[in-house]
């Protein structure tokens, strides 16, 4: 089971989400795909805890990972971490207090009506889930160098050492190369939930 994590102003539907969705579907894979409150860090957290406890409970497995994509990046470091689990990265947002930092003001979500304030409050809640990598954890880090929001080199450099790294030049924020670092990610989900000995569970979603 894959629990895949949106950016920022997104949602579970997105197409990367989606697309993830669908390919591993082929694999008999499920990826779940919420779509978490933003309107404080804590609060985001709270509801991934609470999502991870359910889906725990409903599948009655730990065989799981972690997928997220830009601030879903940032909070699924923190998250594979604390339940020590694999992670895959994708053009994360894991300096996400400075990313942020450009953007303070009142937002409202465009898809789910959420209005949040991003103030100097939201930065130093947002920076008590700020990780350093942990090179015990299995990490898949996928960057376009084309990012137009988010430089890659900080998370290049970060990982480069203790992590899988692939890196394309070009690209964008919405990481235009799927197709390219698919079976990349394919084979390391497989090594990495052990599918050669796991009985996949087929169960609905």
């Amino acid at each position: 089971m894959i629990l895949y994590l949106h950016g920022f102003l997104s949602t579970g539907q997105s197409a990367k989400g989606q697309w993830f969705k669908q390919a591993f579907a082929a694999e008999g894979i499920a990826v779940i795909t919420p779509t978490y409150p933003i309107a404080s860090p804590q609060k985001s957290i709270e509801f991934l805890e609470t999502e991870i406890q359910r889906l725990e409970a409903m599948t009655a497995t730990s065989n799981w990972l972690v997928m997220g994509s830009s601030m879903g990046g940032f909070y699924g470091q923190y998250l594979a971490q604390k339940y020590r689990k694999p992670l895959v990265m994708i053009n994360p947002a894991l300096q996400a207090v400075e990313v942020l930092g450009q953007y303070q003001g009142a937002h409202v979500h465009p898809k789910t009506q959420e209005t949040l304030v991003l103030d100097e409050w939201y930065l130093a809640e947002l920076k008590a889930f700020t990780r350093e990598p942990d090179a015990s954890l299995a990490t898949l880090l996928l960057l376009d160098e084309g990012d137009e929001v988010i430089p890659f080199q900080p998370s290049l450099t970060a990982y480069e050492s203790s992590a899988e790294v692939l890196c394309y030049p070009g690209g964008s924020h919405a990481f235009d190369h799927l197709t390219e670092a698919w079976p990349s990610v394919l084979a390391f989900v497989k090594k990495e939930l052990q599918l050669d000995a796991f009985s996949i569970d087929k169960a609905s979603f």
